[in-house]
């Protein structure tokens, strides 16, 4: 409880006391987090003086601001960057750093419904929460679109709802679901598109999740501009790593001129969302990023796809009958005991579980899961 007087230093030290037990709590889960698509091996810990400034990257990250303790130089370097990996066109591409997936959604199908404000937005059974939440939000009518057996969008169900509903569309293409790391059939979609006569439209690629492993993975597959996307979002804190959660969007810089607000922020025009944003990610991805280089991105991912592949030997072994696409790291596997998916941090739906291989997830972290697994069922692994 936060009271009304000010805390003695007594209390203050006992408030640190605490702060730093939760802080090793947390440093210690992090050895058996297994579950989410979030990577948690990094340290920044050199870059606290940071943490004594309030910076503010209000506005466009391509605009001057009169508020001067900002990061949007380290901001432009990230989006340029993501829109190299991308594959979007250097002089017409806006990007920025956003607050996660949900933020760089709501942006992309933002611009598309201000391209077209009588969109009906279509998007796969499986397909992020945020979207219909986003539909709700902009007041669009959304139209979910049903799977094939892998979780991807059906392209002949999305030509015959299409047909059903005409005028113009704006799409989501998932790449990388939550559920099994699907990723959407791009040219098929523009192929129904094409075929149910919907010549106005605005493809987004909600690529939080898999955006890194569809272009860097040894087998690359069609997400990006070049590949017809007209915007796309990416997970700044999922395969990179940060302790704030964060995302990049990408889009056409004459699409984003439907949505700018001249001089709205601190002398700076505004063609995002949030206003007053986050300077301290950008900061950080900027670090990280300089760092790996794209080499060392794409041995991160390719690591992850070689882990995903020994846990799904390891847990065949284990009996658990565990399914995997190629091409992604995430892992669905018969789900243990409630206990043991709180232990491991496993989310479970159906009965069964998934774990995503992640950079801090290695293959005795793996070996640890299924001693506990074959301790639960009495099967050697």
């Amino acid at each position: 409880m936060i009271g009304d007087r000010p805390r003695s230093p007594d209390g203050l030290r006992a408030d640190r006391a605490l702060l730093e037990e939760i802080a090793a709590q947390m440093d210690e889960a992090r050895f058996q987090s297994v579950g989410a698509p979030v990577n948690l091996d990094f340290d920044y810990r050199h870059l606290a003086p940071f943490l004594a400034v309030h910076a503010n990257n209000a506005g466009s990250p391509c605009g001057t601001s009169e508020y001067r303790l900002h990061t949007k130089h380290f901001e432009r370097a990230v989006v340029d960057f993501f829109a190299h990996l991308a594959k979007a066109p250097p002089d017409t591409t806006f990007g920025y750093v956003t607050n996660g997936g949900t933020d760089s959604n709501l942006f992309g199908v933002f611009v598309g419904r201000e391209r077209h404000p009588d969109a009906v937005l279509y998007a796969s059974e499986d397909v992020h929460y945020s979207v219909p939440k986003i539909a709700r939000l902009l007041r669009m009518d959304f139209v979910p679109v049903a799977t094939n057996q892998h979780g991807s969008m059906d392209p002949h169900a999305l030509e015959t709802v299409c047909r059903q509903k005409g005028g113009a569309a704006v799409v989501v293409v998932t790449v990388g679901s939550t559920g099994t790391g699907a990723i959407d059939d791009l040219p098929g979609i523009r192929r129904a598109l094409a075929s149910a006569g919907i010549a106005r439209t605005h493809l987004h690629a909600d690529a939080a999740f898999g955006g890194l492993l569809a272009a860097l993975a040894p087998r690359p597959v069609p997400w990006a501009f070049a590949d017809g996307v007209d915007s796309v979002a990416i997970s700044g804190h999922k395969m990179i790593g940060s302790p704030i959660p964060c995302g990049i969007v990408l889009a056409n810089s004459t699409h984003v001129e439907e949505i700018r607000v001249p001089g709205a922020a601190v002398g700076a025009d505004d063609d995002t969302i949030s206003g007053s944003r986050d300077a301290l990610s950008p900061l950080l991805l900027w670090h990280e990023l300089r760092r790996l280089g794209r080499e060392g991105l794409t041995d991160r991912v390719h690591e992850c796809l070689r882990v995903a592949e020994y846990a799904a030997q390891r847990l065949e072994a284990c009996g658990r009958n565990p399914s995997h696409l190629a091409g992604t790291n995430t892992v669905l596997f018969d789900a243990p005991s409630e206990e043991l998916c709180d232990r491991w941090h496993l989310f479970r739906q159906n009965k069964r579980a998934h774990m995503v291989t992640m950079p801090h997830v290695s293959e005795e972290l793996i070996d640890r899961l299924c001693a506990d697994l074959a301790s639960e069922t009495g099967q050697l692994p």
